[in-house]
């Protein structure tokens, strides 16, 4: 790919998110491009015993919708991503557990800077029987069997991307754990 070469870039919108409005030369074209500037993210997938699931259902205003995802939240100015996974899943769920990264990804590379950090967490303790809501938080805890939300995906009853990909994701890795510990 030839160079690309940023001719401009303003700020159109400041507030929780920020929008920018970039002008760049991509292979000889110029381009107008509206970005959103959104704080990077944490996203769980939190294991019960026997196989199950905890995932939580709330309202999302933007598709006028109950939604059923994983729990995850953006992560706080100065505060790692480790950190941001352990106090989003303690303000969800009231639980904690063992913690281990899986992965990155964009969300919607196309327009938002957004990069969402999934973690695995297994050894659940419910260690607080509050949840620790945001203000605009009306969340309920769903607990399912694995097979139960992976089929939920294929059914569209779950239609959060994140949850999904990162169920399916959580898929592949018991998947490659025990081709690899069976050897």
């Amino acid at each position: 790919m030839r160079s690309i070469k940023l001719l401009n870039s303003n700020k159109i919108y400041s507030g929780k998110i920020s929008v920018r409005m970039d002008e760049f030369i991509l292979e000889g074209k110029t381009i107008q491009k509206e970005i959103v500037e959104h704080s990077d993210s944490v996203g769980i997938i939190p294991m019960l015993e026997n196989n199950n699931i905890l995932l939580i259902t709330q309202y999302r205003h933007a598709t006028g919708k109950v939604l059923l995802e994983i729990p995850a939240g953006k992560i706080e100015k100065g505060e790692t991503k480790e950190k941001a996974a352990e106090r989003e899943l303690l303000e969800e769920t009231g639980y904690s557990g063992k913690f281990t990264f899986l992965t990155q990804w964009y969300l919607a590379p196309g327009y938002d800077t957004e990069m969402m950090y999934i973690f695995l967490v297994t050894n659940l303790k419910k260690v607080s029987k509050e949840q620790c809501k945001d203000d605009d938080e009306n969340i309920r805890l769903k607990k399912y069997s694995f097979k139960t939300a992976i089929k939920k995906c294929m059914t569209a009853e779950i239609i959060d991307c994140k949850t999904i990909a990162a169920l399916f994701l959580y898929q592949e890795y018991l998947s490659f754990f025990n081709k690899n510990t069976k050897k």
